[in-house]
């Protein structure tokens, strides 16, 4: 046995999995963001052999560096950046940021993929993005979403057996980190009371937890053959009012904070005083739509995906606030230039 298949085998022990040396040299996109960092970690921490990982900032992944992951500049909207990072990789995580007009890309790195012969991508994506007609296509993120799942899709489709290309698309819902992405300085800016806004109607909110999607992307990455051209739908054990995780920011935080819901015109007009661009503000308003509409207000909602993936149940809003020493910094306030993660997808 040689030394990569010995350190295979002993990252495949260190995780619980039967690791395919199909899986190669391993890329993940958007290395702070909150679901690329912990599947970094993950495998950094269990000794994988061939990672990559890449950023628009690489300074900002130096401990990775020094961990064992190679590190390297990567910019979406730069699309000479891509042919570098690909090169030799045969696994893809692809975590795309929260930034206008990410999608405009999207063709240009499916095609670079194809050209480095990319053998699986792996996309998180949101919760039903591919389903027409469905009201969460009323989210442009997700459309837009949609519109690259069918892309990535019909492409891998097309190509057949000729360079072998496979996906594997994880859609999932809204983010349990999505206050501290969206609200973290409101919430940790002094020591008495903070205040959590949105227009939810205080319906409950199916969140699922960055630490389970990072599993099973781990999961899938690490163990590619069984997931081939297949997709999941990762949601958490339930509904959840925001007024609860309010309640549970509380506890974590050790201090009050208060929940407050607007109505939608009302919880617009304060994104949009806050600066946020346009194109943000819309996303954010029509994810608190689909979350008043009662659609997640349901335990049918949940899909089951992640248990039969990973063989247990997805973790509670309470279990994720415990998990400290995974969180990235933006989740933990600590100082750092981290581009926002898309919403319960992504977004958010």
């Amino acid at each position: 046995m040689d030394t990569v298949q010995k350190a295979l085998r002993a990252v495949g022990e260190a995780l619980g999995l039967h690791l395919d040396p199909e899986s190669g040299k391993v890329l993940i996109t958007g290395g702070m963001d909150v679901i690329g960092h912990r599947v970094a970690m993950q495998l950094i921490n269990a000794g994988y052999p061939d990672l990559r990982v890449v950023s628009h900032n690489p300074d900002d992944l130096k401990d990775m560096d020094t961990m064992g992951a190679e590190v390297q500049d990567f910019s979406w909207e730069h699309e000479d950046t891509y042919a570098k990072a690909l090169k030799d990789v045969k696994s893809v995580l692809l975590v795309i940021p929260y930034q206008k007009n990410w999608n405009t890309h999207f063709p240009a790195f499916l095609e670079a993929c194809k050209k480095a012969k990319v053998k699986h991508i792996v996309k998180l994506s949101f919760y039903h993005s591919t389903i027409p007609g469905d009201a969460f296509q009323e989210i442009p993120l997700v459309k837009q979403h949609g519109e690259a799942d069918e892309m990535l899709m019909k492409m891998v489709q097309h190509e057949g057996e000729i360079n072998a290309m496979h996906y594997t698309i994880l859609h999932a819902t809204h983010f349990m980190s999505n206050p501290f992405i969206f609200q973290g300085e409101e919430l940790r800016d002094t020591e008495s009371l903070s205040t959590f806004y949105g227009a939810s109607g205080n319906r409950g909110v199916n969140y699922v937890s960055p630490n389970d999607i990072a599993e099973a992307a781990v999961r899938v990455l690490l163990e590619p053959r069984a997931h081939y051209n297949k997709e999941y739908t990762l949601t958490g054990p339930g509904p959840v009012t925001d007024q609860q995780v309010a309640d549970l920011l509380s506890k974590y935080l050790k201090k009050p904070v208060m929940y407050v819901d607007q109505p939608l015109h009302v919880f617009e007009n304060g994104i949009k005083v806050s600066g946020d661009p346009n194109w943000m503000v819309e996303d954010l308003v029509a994810l608190e739509k689909i979350k008043a509409s009662g659609t997640e207000d349901n335990h049918a909602f949940v899909s089951g995906d992640f248990e039969k993936l990973c063989g247990h149940p997805p973790e509670t809003y309470e279990g994720y606030l415990r998990m400290t020493n995974v969180m990235t910094p933006v989740e933990t306030g600590a100082p750092s230039e981290i581009v926002k993660p898309l919403e319960g997808t992504i977004t958010a």
